[in-house]
């Protein structure tokens, strides 16, 4: 009787353990963007993050976060090697190999700084172009640069970091940056100065899942949560919860082709 009663119980319990040990997981990139979204303890934290998990939580599935580098985040993201990819702008290109998820639209303001004991002043876009720019391999700045770089003098790097330093030692003459690409590093450096040029624009902020990645076929259902959190307010309520500015929320993209 004991062991009829011990089998009725391991029957019970056994389609919940196949549903926890068969729940899908999601290989999704963390990236810097702080303090919208972060590596923290090995954790990726912020409002961004937070979002995505729980619009994955809804699924009934999991999400498995790894920090990687930006510009490998892309390259393997056109072969669908990654599920979800964080809080990013989109360009023509990225179009190609990412469905993208709408967050809300932010007004980006995108800075040129220079070497500050240099006679070097850039107050309009065309007198950028003589000069070499240094900008971060991958990234999306604003519709100006990014779709006028054939205009351009470009040298890309890895991270900001390099670009300081090829400022420093005149490898480069002006660097690119914004907000959202850790500005503040610029701002506070000494040796560096602001050009008086600064371009503003409207841009939609998103995270997306690759075309190639074989959960791409939950994208439909991602679209219809991303959506209700973003018009039911959701998504502002979880930016303000950190104490970080929400994207807004406009009903029409001002930046559809971007």
């Amino acid at each position: 009787m004991r062991l009829i009663l011990i089998i009725v119980i391991s029957c019970l319990f056994l389609p919940q353990a196949r549903a926890e040990t068969s729940a899908v997981v999601w290989q999704a990139h963390c990236r810097d963007r702080h303090p919208v979204i972060y590596v923290e303890n090995g954790e990726c934290k912020g409002p961004g993050a937070a979002v995505i998990n729980e619009v994955i939580a809804r699924l009934g599935h999991k999400i498995n976060w790894s920090n990687v580098p930006w510009a490998r985040t892309i390259k393997v993201a056109e072969m669908g090697q990654v599920d979800l990819i964080p809080v990013h702008s989109m360009t023509p290109e990225r179009n190609d190999f990412l469905d993208p998820m709408l967050l809300g639209y932010d007004k980006r303001y995108v800075y040129y700084f220079a070497l500050a004991n240099r006679q070097l002043e850039v107050k309009h876009f065309d007198e950028l172009k003589p000069h070499i720019i240094g900008a971060l391999r991958g990234a999306f700045y604003c519709p100006q640069f990014n779709d006028n770089q054939n205009q351009l003098k470009v040298s890309f790097v890895n991270d900001n970091g390099q670009l300081i330093n090829m400022l420093k030692a005149e490898r480069i003459d002006l660097a690119i940056t914004s907000e959202q690409h850790e500005m503040q590093f610029f701002a506070k450096d000494p040796q560096l100065k602001q050009m008086a040029y600064v371009d503003i624009s409207k841009n939609g902020r998103y995270f997306s899942i690759p075309l190639m990645s074989p959960q791409h076929q939950y994208a439909k259902q991602v679209h219809q949560i991303v959506d209700d959190m973003r018009t039911s307010g959701e998504i502002t309520q979880l930016f303000k919860s950190y104490g970080v500015e929400p994207p807004l929320n406009l009903t029409e993209s001002p930046l559809a082709t971007h």
